[in-house]
Parts: C-alpha cells; sequence; structure tokens
C-alpha cells in the first residue's frame, strides 16, 4: 500500500512538474517582444524624408503660384524677366479640344512644384469670366509615405484674381489663409 501511495504522490509532483514547464514556456512566449514585421519595418519613414512635391490644379482658370524667395510659376503666358520657381512646372490640358466641329473646352490648369522650400506659398486664381471653382492641392513626401490634399473653394470674379496661402512644410501641406479677391 505504500508503494501505492508513493506512486500517486510521484505521478502529482510530475504533474505540477510538467504544467510548471508548459506554464513558463507559454509566459515567455508571450511576453517576449515582438519584432516587427517586414511590412512595418518598410512603412516607417527614412529620417531625412522631406517634401517631395505640391500640386494645385483647377478647371477653368489661369493658375499661378509665389514662393516665398518671390519665385513665380504660372500657366499664363510667362513674362521673361520672371523669376521661375525652381523645379517646377506648368501645364494646360484642353481635352477634347481638337474634336470635329470643338470650338471650347474644359481647359485644365496645374502647377507642380518638386521639392519646394519650406514656407508660405500664395497661389493666385484668375478668369476671363465669373465662375465659381474648386482647387485641388496635393503633396506627398519623397518616400510617398506621407500623402495628402484638400480642397479650396473660391469665386473668381470676371477679369479678376483671387489669392490664398499655403504653408509648406518639411513632410506636410497645410491652407494659412482663405481666398480673398485681390486687384488684378
Amino acid at each position: 500500500m505504500a508503494g501505492d501511495r508513493s506512486q500517486g504522490i510521484l505521478g502529482f509532483i510530475g504533474l505540477v512538474a510538467v504544467s510548471t514547464a508548459l506554464g513558463y514556456g507559454a509566459w515567455i512566449s508571450l511576453t517576449r517582444p515582438q519584432r516587427p514585421s517586414r511590412s512595418a519595418a518598410a512603412r516607417l519613414a527614412p529620417a531625412n524624408d522631406s517634401l517631395g512635391f505640391v500640386s494645385i490644379a483647377a478647371e477653368g482658370v489661369d493658375l499661378e503660384m509665389v514662393s516665398p524667395d518671390g519665385g513665380r510659376t504660372s500657366t499664363r503666358a510667362a513674362d521673361p524677366t520672371d523669376s521661375r520657381i525652381a523645379r517646377s512646372e506648368a501645364a494646360v490640358d484642353c481635352p477634347g479640344f481638337a474634336e470635329p466641329d470643338g470650338k471650347e473646352s474644359a481647359c485644365t490648369a496645374s502647377v507642380n512644384v518638386n521639392q519646394p522650400a519650406a514656407g508660405d506659398y500664395t497661389v493666385i486664381a484668375r478668369a476671363t469670366t465669373q465662375r465659381a471653382v474648386t482647387l485641388n492641392v496635393g503633396w506627398a513626401t519623397e518616400s510617398q509615405l506621407k500623402r495628402g490634399g484638400f480642397d479650396v473653394r473660391l469665386q473668381v470674379a470676371r477679369g479678376g484674381a483671387t489669392s490664398f496661402t499655403i504653408i509648406v512644410g518639411r513632410d506636410a501641406v497645410t491652407q494659412r489663409s482663405e481666398p480673398r479677391a485681390i486687384a488684378p
């Protein structure tokens, strides 16, 4: 009888030891710091990530962007004395204008500045007729991990101009001022 009792005690001690070892192993695996997965590591922005571009587009108006240092990029005919914003381009796209019997088209004007310097940029919209317009402002960082955009609704008087200011930061663009009419 003493042998049966000692076997029961040894079995109980063995069961406790096995349960303790399994519990300790589970505790270690659950509390171990997790290594970031490759996809999470790929989404971290590099330390030197900066703004890659700012783009402004609208339909039916001429656009102009003025940089903090006075450089200008415009969709209107350029004045040879104007200094252009470095790494910028302006374009006007008029789809359907060349169609047979095509007399008018809704043209889209856009100004794009690559690697813009930080600061306040003035955006000016001009129109030959009175119109309500929505300007699209888009931006992204060099790594394309941060990107965004916003719309600015404005009213342009006939033959007039309306302007507003945007803030170009190291890694984002925001609107600084509300649109207001300016002297043409």
